[in-house]
């Protein structure tokens, strides 16, 4: 026997049940886009498991104002030479007024902890 994707109706959140009636508000929008930020993924990819109107979900994101505009940063690269003669390489991050040196070969755990660190900084 198949089992259906979709919950039954009375297990389903409240915020999906809400979703699906044929008017929003400004609170299912909210609730939708609490639901998707706590799910941490992408809007294409939560409107399919949910079943919801990818445009519409786009159009009440814009209405709201949406997340924060993605932007981008100066990043300068440089190689330096060492004093036995070879030659490292890095990356210098500016986040917040913050600045960063990442030396080359840097663990890929520690970079991301120090990104995230600077990311719940920056939002205080």
């Amino acid at each position: 026997m198949m089992k259906s994707r979709e919950p039954r109706r009375e297990e389903e959140a409240s915020w999906l049940v809400a979703a699906r009636s044929a008017r929003w508000t400004e609170e299912i929008a909210a609730g939708v886009f609490r639901e998707q930020q706590a799910e941490g993924s992408s809007l294409w990819a939560f409107c399919q498991r949910y079943g919801l109107s990818y445009a519409r979900v786009r159009f009440w994101r814009q209405r709201q104002g949406g997340p924060a505009p993605v932007s981008f940063v100066p990043v300068r690269v440089r190689a330096e030479e060492e004093p036995g003669g070879g030659i490292t390489g890095g990356v210098e991050l500016e986040v917040s007024g913050v600045r960063v040196q990442v030396p080359e070969g840097v663990s890929e755990q520690l970079l991301v902890r120090v990104v995230r660190a600077l990311r719940e900084s920056a939002r205080c």
